[in-house]
């Protein structure tokens, strides 16, 4: 009992004074030896052979997608990047002095590459702050994570909206050296998405990241993009078929009614409106043409076409067949709408009841019947078949190459 008595307090009193600690001290002597007595100087690369390139592994965090602007043909992102590089000035033994293993640093007191985002959209500044640290072991591993806001450029695809994909780059390049100097590798990880939260507008359908092949010294973020269409399609492509069948069954309404002018030209600019909502959206520029906005003027254009029919119809509806005959051009509707209307109604005629003769007389008869409301009738009949396949013929082809060609 008295051995064990003897062997704890000997584990609770000599022991402890033999364990190795880190203090203040400890570190506040190992940032005067590298930085006063070994004299760093943070202009230098941290090669001990300038003649080499220092090797920066890069890689990309993405956080969020806060704003793509398609008028402005901008990017705005956040997330940090990393960059691991070894600085053979800030090595030291760990046993020497009782030194800690790793320090923190902060980011202007040592050398860092001056990596800026090249295609920056508003300003061109330099990565992380003054009040950001930096990691620092014993063996000169350098660990700077700086955290960012960044606005990049980017080039707008509007042919497919909204069924649309964009592709974005973040170039970020060492400005001041060449790839001999530095030399700037895609990390392990390339985009990382572990803390990454998805945009409403958009969903991030695929990243890449790649290294240029010349003599500078940059690495490429590519972000793909697909917009979310559920909003547009509520909001904009539904009301815009749906005023392109309105103006269609303008031709069903009675042009004695006197109602339809008016009925076709509140369709119009209804449609006016919507282009405007449409050109409102899109980028400013003349190097793609969206589909939709081709359907639009489409629709545009027939629906003023209408406009002119409808008119010319209720011009045509106040004539006085006895003052203003019919001729062959008006008859030929007639005929046409009497084809497609009455061709399963028609009674065949017997060869005893057929005479050339009598054909023309009833032919004639027929013709000094008809009235110029009859004539605008059928107008009205052909006018609203051709309308409506147009219509249909537009929307269906337009759409599907919408649809398909965005994926």
């Amino acid at each position: 009992m008295d051995s064990l008595f003897v062997t704890v307090l000997f584990l609770l009193t000599v022991l402890p004074a033999n364990v190795s600690t880190e203090s203040g001290t400890d570190v506040n002597t190992l940032l005067t030896q590298l930085f006063t007595t070994n004299n760093y100087n943070k202009k230098i690369r941290p090669l001990t052979d300038q003649t080499q390139a220092v090797q920066i592994s890069m890689d990309f965090f993405l956080n969020a997608i806060i704003d793509f602007d398609e008028q402005d043909e901008s990017l705005k992102t956040s997330g940090y990047l990393s960059f691991i590089w070894i600085d053979e000035y800030l090595e030291w033994d760990p046993a020497l002095h009782n030194s800690p293993t790793e320090i923190f640093i902060p980011q202007d007191d040592i050398w860092k590459p001056d990596v800026s985002l090249r295609n920056a959209f508003k300003s061109f500044t330099g990565l992380g702050s003054s009040y950001l640290n930096v990691r620092v072991t014993s063996d000169g591993l350098v660990w700077w994570n700086p955290f960012q806001v960044l606005q990049s450029t980017c080039a707008v695809d509007i042919t497919y909206f909204p069924f649309d994909k964009q592709k974005c780059e973040l170039k970020f390049t060492a400005w001041s050296y060449s790839k001999a100097e530095v030399e700037i590798n895609m990390g392990s990880r390339g985009v990382e998405l572990e803390d990454y939260i998805e945009n409403s507008a958009w969903k991030l359908v695929d990243t890449s990241a790649r290294e240029t092949n010349t003599e500078e010294a940059a690495v490429y973020f590519t972000l793909t993009l697909k917009r979310k269409s559920g909003f547009y399609i509520i909001n904009v492509i539904i009301p815009v078929v749906l005023l392109s069948v309105l103006s269609v069954f303008t031709f069903i309404l009675p042009i004695t009614s006197g109602e339809r002018a008016s009925y076709a030209v509140t369709v119009f600019l209804a449609l006016a409106v919507f282009l405007t909502i449409i050109a409102d959206e899109l980028p400013k520029n003349s190097e793609n043409t969206s589909i939709l906005a081709i359907y639009l003027m489409l629709v545009s254009s027939w629906s003023t076409l209408i406009v002119v029919l409808c008119l010319v119809e209720s011009r045509l509806a106040i004539r006085d067949e006895n003052r203003t005959p019919i001729n062959f051009v008006f008859m030929a509707f007639v005929k046409v709408a009497d084809f497609f209307t009455c061709k399963k109604c028609k009674k065949s005629v017997s060869p005893k009841e057929f005479s050339p003769k009598s054909s023309l007389r009833k032919g004639l008869d027929v013709e000094k019947s008809v009235t110029w409301i009859q004539v605008v009738n059928s107008m009205d009949f052909i006018f609203f078949w051709t309308s409506f396949i147009f219509t249909f013929v537009c929307t269906v082809i337009l759409g599907a190459l919408a649809v398909n060609g965005a994926k």
